[in-house]
């Protein structure tokens, strides 16, 4: 039960703010629609392998929440540089970060 709770959690605070920054990104950026598409399946691959790490792993996904939420961890870490999907996202993601920088 406290398990589904911190998953929850985790989700709510790590996993939303980052499609929620993928989308802002891509839109901002003029990217095409594939993108956002591709987020998506990389969050409906990704998600559940995560959310299922954050349920037996607390301390990982307290300090993944904190890291997260204060800025002190990139969201963009949490995804599987391996998955084609996620892997254009991240490109886009670091693209993102090096014209901020």
């Amino acid at each position: 039960m406290l398990s589904n709770l911190i998953a929850s959690l985790f989700a709510t605070f790590a996993l939303a703010p980052l499609q929620a920054e993928i989308e802002r990104y891509a839109t901002a950026a003029g990217q095409p629609v594939e993108i956002v598409r591709q987020s998506q399946a990389c969050l409906t691959t990704e998600g559940p392998l995560l959310v299922k790490r954050a349920s037996e792993d607390m301390v990982w996904t307290i300090s993944t929440v904190i890291g997260v939420a204060t800025g002190w961890s990139d969201p963009v870490d949490l995804l599987n540089k391996n998955n084609p999907d996620c892997a254009a996202v991240i490109g886009l993601l670091k693209t993102k970060g090096a014209d901020e920088a």
